[in-house]
């Protein structure tokens, strides 16, 4: 078999991958922010991407900064000598020399296992022995103070602030797996969020994905799009406000966020088994009942063709989504527009004269105002594949335009 782009795995271009750890550090910041709805927590805001990966401010005006490291299973495990780790320690030692005694603690969080050997490779094993020394001259460990003197290099600072840098540093590997962290954002919001107690579990997803949207705005600078474009050129230190203001979370914007999740409407889903099945109807049921309603020959046909398109863009979904969530949202759209279509019914049906022209402008009336103003998912439709639907539903019989019924035979 000839390999072909579409089937053939990439080399070389890790994109999706780069994405997708972006993607997972952002989830965790979402989770830091779950700290700010924790009264028994010390949190009193937190941002993405300023000075570190997340920032953490105390209540008492200290802060911590916390990197997030992720690497795929099959990579070494984390050594003290690994070079992203150096880094990542060496930047602590920046940041407690440019803000000397403003943070309370650092920490190198990972989703992949540290290297635990109790040896001068064992990161864990170098900070305990930091902290258990009184200041750097009682390290009394050549390892570790080999160690302290290149964090101190990298950093370009001196030992004495790398020192209180590490003896204030943690290092862990207990954040979930990349596939994992949705689940963890999950749990904490279960445990700290007062409404998800009423909520559905996928309304709580709903509303930690919004939760997770703003942290990934906050962290690549998404408000600069909403800036007036001269903002920079006039007033500096305005834009830098805006900017560190973009990346700060408390308590009232993550409830935002999540409040705003969680009232986003749920798709109208059933059974899948329960489901229609897109051009089931029949052709010569729905040229009676639009005949019994007084549709013309013109309007017939134009019946016809939306029914064609509409029952088309159902099978598309099925083989875009799959059959199962393809027939979910074909169903959620049929049942908005049977609802629209007996709500018309009722207001426009008349004994003795046909009333199905006056039904169907009732009908489009409601698609116009109620749907495209009432916040359930509309998908791709336009008012004209709704208009298919309800002829495609009609062609299954569930909906008429005329009280007299002469399709049905007669008893």
């Amino acid at each position: 078999m000839i390999p072909t782009p579409d089937t053939t795995p990439a080399t070389g271009d890790p994109g999706d991958d780069i994405a997708r750890r972006y993607r997972y550090q952002w989830t965790y910041a979402a989770i830091a922010c779950c700290l700010l709805l924790d009264d028994t927590q010390d949190a009193a805001e937190v941002f993405c991407e300023q000075q570190e990966d997340v920032l953490v401010k105390h209540t008492a005006g200290l802060f911590s900064g916390l990197q997030i490291k992720t690497r795929a299973s099959n990579q070494n495990l984390w050594k003290a000598n690994d070079e992203a780790l150096i880094a990542a320690f060496a930047r602590f030692a920046h940041l407690e020399a440019t803000f000397p005694g403003q943070f309370k603690a650092f920490r190198f969080l990972t989703n992949h296992p540290l290297y635990a050997a109790g040896n001068g490779r064992d990161i864990c094993h170098l900070l305990e022995r930091v902290k258990a020394a009184m200041d750097r001259s009682g390290i009394g460990d050549r390892v570790v103070e080999r160690f302290l003197a290149r964090i101190a290099k990298e950093a370009g600072c001196t030992e004495d602030v790398a020192f209180t840098a590490l003896s204030k540093s943690i290092a862990s590997d207990e954040l979930p797996k990349l596939p994992d962290i949705h689940s963890r954002l999950l749990d904490t919001l279960t445990q700290v969020w007062t409404r998800a107690g009423e909520c559905s579990h996928a309304t709580v997803s709903k509303a930690a994905s919004e939760l997770v949207r703003d942290c990934e705005n906050a962290s690549s600078l998404a408000h600069e799009g909403l800036l007036p474009a001269y903002l920079p050129l006039v007033m500096d230190d305005l834009e830098l406000v805006a900017r560190i203001n973009a990346k700060r979370f408390d308590k009232a914007r993550v409830l935002a966020a999540l409040d705003r999740g969680a009232s986003q409407t749920a798709q109208l889903d059933g059974d899948p088994e329960s489901c229609t099945i897109p051009g089931v109807g029949s052709p010569a049921l729905l040229e009676a009942k639009l005949d019994a309603g007084g549709f013309s020959a013109v309007s017939l046909n134009s019946a016809k063709d939306l029914r064609d398109k509409a029952d088309y863009l159902g099978l598309v979904w099925t083989k875009k989504l799959g059959r199962e969530q393809g027939l979910q949202r074909y169903g959620h759209i049929r049942s908005m527009v049977l609802r629209d279509a007996a709500d018309a019914y009722e207001s426009t049906k008349r004994a003795g004269e046909p009333f199905g022209v006056a039904m169907l402008t009732d009908l489009r009336t409601r698609f116009q105002f109620r749907r495209r103003n009432g916040g359930l998912p509309l998908h791709e439709c336009s008012d004209e594949h709704l208009a298919g639907v309800a002829y495609s539903l009609t062609s299954e019989c569930q909906i008429v335009w005329s009280i007299d019924r002469p399709w049905e035979p007669r008893q």
